[in-house]
């Protein structure tokens, strides 16, 4: 019964695997989140029949792990992208809170430009 639920959690680490590749470009951070926490559950179910793990499940997974790099290079891309976002956000905070400050209602705020 072991193999049969170790090929079970194989077969369908393969599934989202294949389908976090295929879906690559359009996946969402949220969705990337999802598929990395679909993926921890099955290793750890599979960490309980490490010692029965032939030779053809050890190649499955070289197999599956093999996709790693182009997936973590577009986590990577998304994680970037929102960083630029974030510190663009930042500089326009500032650049806001300039003009935001509470003044008294008689003074002057002359700004030069240059």
């Amino acid at each position: 019964m072991t193999a049969a639920n170790m090929q079970t959690l194989l077969g369908e680490l393969q599934r989202i695997t294949e389908s976090a590749l295929s879906n690559l470009l359009s996946l969402s951070e949220e969705e990337f989140e999802q598929f990395a926490d679909q993926r921890q559950r099955i290793v750890e179910q599979m960490q309980s029949y490490q010692p029965s793990i032939t030779e053809d499940d050890k190649q499955k997974i070289r197999d599956i792990l093999s996709h790693d790099l182009v997936i973590l290079q577009r986590m990577h891309a998304l994680k970037d992208a929102a960083g630029h976002w974030m510190e663009k956000r930042g500089a326009i905070r500032m650049q806001q809170h300039a003009y935001q400050q509470a003044y008294s209602i008689d003074s002057l705020f002359i700004d030069h430009r240059k």
